[in-house]
């Protein structure tokens, strides 16, 4: 059996976005809350470069926590993805579900959010579902090594997916001589809602579809680390983490694995790398680092933009633009996650111009069908849609 795995479909969902002086404005702007305290969180929000953050609560009642809609439950979340996937690929012929989230509103949690889910879309699983609840922003990233594992020995696709509902954690110190005012703000400043699906295949069914990216190899780590934390209910970032994730994630994961694939950081033109904040993703340009150029961090520090830090599902989004951007020439590309824990890891994969001519294809699909499209998600049904920004008020299901 070939052992080669593909990345065949990516679906993203986000719930309604806003402008993130907004949000700020909503958190901070509370009665009781010294004035100075929402000047400076908008002042220091502006720096961060991030445009619009989602948010899955009604900030009608905040800071009461509830949903703006039901549509926008974890379970919820993961059926519409499920739904968005299987218009390429029958459920029948998934084998396996990894379902991970950090931050999320879901309650009911036996039997477990993979379990209920599983359930709900009469998954015909060949394995036990998977999920990984508290393992940082590079969650998504042991979900793939799992997910390959199980593609190479099952010949079976493949999902995983990523929730992320960060703001349902929002709690933040509004004292500014609390020691962890600082730690709590940068928090609150930084991180958004969202979810995304990978779908991953075998060999004998990638040439089915009209796109594909190869994987070739994955790297995980994990070193003791708390500047990424919970205390006390608050969700606390602390000042240092620029100057520890880039460095460790490079020297105990990119790096060994350019090496061992004997590739220079130029031989990798795409790069999916977490959000973790800008000032996170420029270390990745230094020399002692990874000596990435502007061009090579261009996709993600524009989804930092656009999205914020979508914690575990962050570097899909990049991923699925660089999916999504038709291929010129062969090229390989690198996904990279590190997080709280400290958990990290990158994945290499490769992208081939008309790789559905090949005869690695071919050879193994004769009697398929034509390749299936892809459909864009602004086509596919709600709630997957990536909505338009929320005009400063209730934002609409």
């Amino acid at each position: 059996m070939n052992n080669d795995v593909y990345i065949v479909d990516i679906a993203t969902l986000l719930p309604p976005r806003y402008p993130s002086e907004e949000i700020l404005g909503r958190i901070y702007g509370q009665p009781g809350v010294a004035g100075d305290v929402l000047t400076l969180a908008r002042k220091v929000g502006r720096n961060t470069g991030v445009k619009t953050l989602s948010s899955v609560l009604d900030f009608s009642v905040y800071p009461e926590k509830r949903l703006i809609s039901s549509c926008h439950t974890p379970k919820n979340w993961c059926c519409s993805l499920i739904d968005a996937v299987s218009i390429m690929l029958p459920t029948d012929e998934i084998g396996f579900l990894s379902v991970s989230y950090n931050i999320s509103s879901h309650i009911d949690v036996l039997p477990n959010l993979a379990c209920q889910v599983a359930s709900e879309r009469r998954l015909k699983l060949v394995a036990p579902p998977q999920e990984m609840p508290y393992y940082g922003c590079a969650s998504g990233i042991l979900q793939i090594e799992s997910a390959v594992e199980f593609c190479r020995r099952s010949n079976k696709a493949a999902l995983v997916i990523v929730l992320e509902q960060c703001t349902w954690a929002c709690s933040p110190i509004h004292d500014k001589r609390d020691d962890d005012f600082r730690s709590s703000l940068r928090a609150h400043l930084l991180f958004s809602d969202g979810a995304a699906a990978v779908l991953i295949v075998p060999e004998s069914m990638a040439g089915e579809f009209s796109s594909a990216l190869r994987v070739v190899d994955v790297a995980t780590g994990f070193r003791l680390g708390d500047a990424i934390t919970m205390k006390g209910g608050h969700f606390l970032v602390g000042d240092d983490i620029k100057g520890t994730m880039p460095e460790l994630v490079t020297s105990e994961c990119i790096a060994p694995m350019l090496a061992k694939h004997d590739l220079a950081t130029s031989d990798v033109r795409d790069w999916a790398i977490h959000q973790g904040g800008l000032p996170v993703l420029m270390k990745f340009k230094d020399e002692a680092i990874l000596g990435l150029s502007d061009d090579q961090l261009t996709d993600s520090a524009a989804s930092f933009a656009e999205f914020g830090n979508l914690s575990s599902a962050s570097c899909f989004f990049t991923l699925r633009q660089q999916f999504e951007r038709p291929a010129k020439e062969d090229s390989r590309g690198m996904i990279v996650a590190f997080g709280a824990g400290y958990y990290f890891g990158c994945v290499l994969y490769e992208t081939r111009d008309g790789a559905h001519d090949d005869v690695r294809f071919s050879s193994n699909v004769e009697n398929a069908s034509a390749p299936r499209a892809r459909m864009d998600l602004s086509e596919r049904s709600a709630p997957s849609l990536v909505g338009p920004l929320s005009p400063g008020h209730r934002a609409s299901a």
